[in-house]
């Protein structure tokens, strides 16, 4: 068995869901009318684990408010593989998560979202709600109802071989972190390593923007 750094490791009904219809025909893609420049927005990197109670507190307390306010400055990149382990299967993969297979089918359905929702405001939705239900793939369709979503879809990608090498082309991120991955949640602002955002994120995402003009949130 491989370790990915055990210590530095979702159209009409009629139509066959595929993981390519998983968003529904409303999830088209916005053009932005955000008055902050992509070059001056901050990369929130946050790897996490769905039945993980730090991780779900982070995003329940953290990362969604934090979002909610600051979404113009925040390029968001949300990493559910956490300490998986894994052995190779055929043409794809098995996964081995600390929580059971439960947390495995939560951190894969989080991975297809993230590949195939093109709406961050529906894949921030889906992914608060996962965090609130608290057992992982078990909360798929409520969540997924809940985002205005397709489960069908998210959950074939998530049974997927494709939807295996997407979860393991997540661990390879993993395996790259310097300082290693050694709990979750380990977050990066800009890239850097940043723990103690865990408990004021606001405060570091505001520090690193280096726009001209920083939002009204980053002044209250």
């Amino acid at each position: 068995m491989h370790s990915a750094g055990l210590f530095c490791v979702l159209l009409a009904l009629a139509a066959p869901v595929t993981p390519s219809a998983i968003a529904n025909r409303t999830c088209h893609h916005v053009p932005s009318l955000f008055t902050f420049p992509l070059q001056d927005k901050v990369k929130v990197s946050v790897h996490l684990e769905t039945i993980c109670k730090d991780s779900s507190n982070f995003v329940l307390t953290q990362l969604d408010p934090v979002w909610q306010e600051l979404k113009d400055i925040i390029t968001l990149d949300v990493n559910t593989y956490g300490k998986t382990n894994y052995t190779k299967e055929g043409h794809g993969y098995e996964f081995e998560c600390g929580r059971g297979p439960l947390e495995c089918e939560g951190n894969m359905l989080v991975t297809c979202a993230k590949r195939y929702i093109t709406q961050e405001d529906q894949f921030m939705t889906y992914l608060k709600c996962l965090f609130t239900k608290f057992c992982g793939g078990e909360a798929g369709p409520e969540c997924a109802r809940e985002a205005g979503l397709r489960h069908e879809g998210l959950n074939a990608c998530s049974m997927s071989v494709d939807g295996q090498k997407l979860y393991k082309k997540e661990g390879r991120k993993v395996v790259a972190l310097e300082p290693c991955l050694v709990r979750v949640p380990h977050i990066l602002i800009n890239g850097v390593y940043t723990p103690e955002a865990e408990t004021d994120l606001k405060k570091y995402v505001c520090e690193a923007y280096e726009g001209e003009n920083k939002p009204s949130a980053c002044t209250m």
